[in-house]
C-alpha cells in the first residue's frame, strides 16, 4: 500500500537542544513545548506568532495544563506548579528524585485528569526507569517498573486501552485502562516497528483512533493504524531527530511537532541545520483537547 505523504512546514526556530512535550493550550489558542536538556519552558502563539521562553535552573521532563491554569511541571528533582500570572514556581511534595543520574521523561493525563509520568536514567540504563500516576491528591503509584526511556503515551477515543512506548523496544505496548480505578492492566505488545524507521519518541492519537508516533533518527512522523500496526500516512520533517507530536489549532487538525539537536554532529547539523525547531502540518485528521490536571491542591 502506498503512504500518503506531507510536508511538515517550519514554524520557529528555536535550535532546542532536546526539544519536547508539545501541549495544546486550547483555551488560550497557544502551544507550550520544552527543551529538556536546554532547561526551557516554550509557548508559541499561532495567531500572533510571538514565541517566548522561559528559562529554569533544571531539567524539566514533561508539563500538563491544569485546571486552574497553571502549568503542573516534572523537574528533575521532583513535581512543581508554574504560575503562568505570578512566573512562580511552587515545588510539591510528591515523586522527590535526589538521584542526579536520573530525570523525568514524557508525561500526560488519562480522561480523568491523573498525570502519567516516567522516570529515566540520563545515561539510559537499561530498566533503570520507572512509570507513575499522580492522582488529583498529589498520591503517587508505581504503574510499570523497570522501564529504560519511556515515551508515547495516548489513551483510546472511547477511553478502554492505554498504549504506552518504552522507546529501546521498539514496539507500541497496549493495556486495558480502567476509567473507574485509573489502572492498567494485561499488557500486550501491539505491534513492533522496524529500526530502520527510527526509534518510536512521543505519540498522540486522533479522532479516528489512529496513532501518530515521532521518530527518533527517522525524520518524520507516522500515522499508525493500531488495529493491524501498518503505516497510513508519513509527515517528512527536515530534521532527523524527531521527538513528539500533538494536535493544536482552533478545529484540532493542526499537528504540532518537536525536534532535537541532541545526538547529532556537526557534519549532521549542516546538513540539516532547522534541527531543534518547531515544525506543524495541517493534517485531514484531528484531534481532541488536552485532559487537564484535575488538581485538588
Amino acid at each position: 500500500m502506498k503512504v500518503n505523504s506531507l510536508n511538515a512546514q517550519f514554524v520557529f526556530d528555536s535550535k532546542a537542544v532536546l526539544g519536547e512535550g508539545p501541549v495544546w493550550d486550547f483555551i488560550n489558542q497557544r502551544l507550550f513545548w520544552l527543551d529538556i536538556e536546554g532547561r526551557k519552558l516554550h509557548c508559541h502563539t499561532p495567531l500572533s506568532k510571538e514565541n517566548e521562553h522561559w528559562n529554569f535552573d533544571e531539567m524539566i521532563g514533561a508539563i500538563s495544563i491544569t485546571t486552574e491554569g497553571s502549568l503542573l511541571m516534572a523537574m528533575e528533582s521532583g513535581i512543581a506548579l508554574f504560575s503562568l500570572q505570578t512566573k512562580e514556581l511552587k515545588y510539591l511534595n510528591v515523586l522527590k528524585n535526589t538521584d542526579a543520574k536520573m530525570r523525568f521523561n514524557d508525561g500526560k493525563c488519562d480522561p480523568n485528569g491523573n498525570f502519567w509520568i516516567g522516570t529515566m536514567h540520563k545515561e539510559f540504563l537499561p530498566g533503570s526507569g520507572n512509570l507513575y500516576k499522580l492522582d488529583r491528591f498529589l498520591k503517587s503509584s508505581l504503574q510499570i517498573a523497570n522501564t529504560t526511556i519511556s515515551n508515547g503515551m495516548a489513551w483510546s477515543c472511547n477511553g478502554a486501552k492505554y498504549y504506552y512506548i518504552d522507546s529501546p523496544t521498539f514496539e507500541v505496548a497496549v493495556y486495558d485502562f480502567d476509567s473507574v480505578r485509573n489502572e492498567i492492566t494485561n499488557r500486550k505488545t501491539l505491534f513492533k516497528i522496524p529500526p530502520s524507521y527510527g526509534s518510536p519518541d512521543g505519540m498522540t492519537i486522533d479522532d479516528e483512533g489512529m496513532l501518530w508516533i515521532a521518530h527518533w533518527g527517522g525524520a518524520c512522523v507516522r500515522r499508525w493504524n493500531p488495529l493491524d500496526g501498518k503505516v497510513i500516512q508519513e509527515i517528512a520533517v527536515d530534521a532527523p531527530h524527531v521527538t513528539s507530536c500533538c494536535f493544536g489549532g482552533k478545529d484540532f487538525n493542526m499537528l504540532y511537532i518537536t525536534t532535537a539537536r541532541s545526538g547529532l554532529g556537526e557534519d549532521e547539523l549542516k546538513s540539516a541545520p532547522l534541527s531543534g525547531g518547531l515544525f506543524c502540518v495541517k493534517t485531514n485528521a484531528t484531534g481532541k483537547a488536552v485532559s487537564l490536571f484535575r488538581s485538588k491542591v
